[in-house]
């Protein structure tokens, strides 16, 4: 089936040519030229294509409104970052494999231009984006938050720039209910677990990537001790000892990580 189009394609132009006459081939010129024009990929060949940018029609997507039926969809929104690098991020979102919906975002320049196009990953009933600078670096993070849970924790996709190019690349999930930061620069996820217990994540990017550094347990308990460190999450990605987790991250106060608008 892969051959037949192109030679109904020769078809139609040897047709197109005998009407037009042999001595002037050039009177159909452009209905020639679109019957050989090859098809445009689809986004379904696996690589995201970049979509029309009607930027002043777009809400800010703190301002945007989703859809609750038959389906829930966030509206379609931008974000505008107003680090150095000044980029504007507009945000769409269509429905995916099992009914999830996929997120696309269109990295823009000063100049409109579109500088990068990816999807984030797809999920059942995701929140709008937004932008904050997580480590205090003067730089803006793209932060996508899935669905909160019952207690307030969800997911938060984080995408880090990089430092020498006009390029955002995916640097992990950070769960939790809230993302703060501390003064010197680490990342700081708040996780509820019962009426008595709080668990606390840090982490850290190395180049791109989030690093998981420590996690520690607060409790209100009567019995336990007000913090612990927590090595149920797995290694560290650190050498920092449970005595200085313990010296370093109880007791530590955290700056709120606000969101850019």
């Amino acid at each position: 089936m892969g051959r037949i189009w192109p030679i109904v394609a020769i078809t139609a132009c040897v047709l197109l040519v005998s009407a037009c006459g042999h001595d002037s081939p050039a009177a159909c010129p452009s209905t020639t030229k679109a019957a050989v024009t090859s098809p445009v990929p689809s986004v379904a060949a696996g690589k995201p294509t970049a979509t029309a940018v009607p930027t002043a029609e777009l809400p800010m997507c703190a301002d945007a409104k989703g859809s609750g039926a038959p389906l829930y969809m966030p509206g379609d929104c931008k974000l505008i970052s107003h680090d150095s690098a000044g980029y504007t991020f507009i945000v769409r979102h269509e429905t995916g494999l099992g009914a999830k919906i996929q997120t696309m975002i269109d990295v823009t320049g000063r100049d409109g231009a579109v500088l990068q196009t990816f999807y984030a990953t797809s999920a059942d009933r995701p929140q709008e984006p937004f932008l904050a600078d997580l480590v205090g670096d003067g730089r803006d993070e793209l932060i996508l938050q899935s669905d909160a849970g019952a207690v307030g924790n969800g997911g938060y996709e984080v995408y880090r720039p990089k430092s020498n190019k006009p390029e955002y690349v995916r640097a992990g999930t950070i769960f939790g209910k809230e993302l703060d930061r501390t003064a010197d620069g680490y990342i700081v996820a708040q996780i509820h677990g019962d009426a008595e217990h709080m668990y606390i994540d840090f982490e850290k990017f190395q180049a791109t990537q989030l690093q998981f550094v420590a996690e520690i347990i607060t409790t209100s308990g009567k019995t336990e001790a007000p913090c612990a460190v927590d090595n149920d999450k797995g290694s560290r990605q650190s050498e920092l000892t449970d005595a200085e987790v313990l010296q370093r991250f109880c007791g530590m106060e955290y700056a709120k990580a606000e969101p850019a608008h």
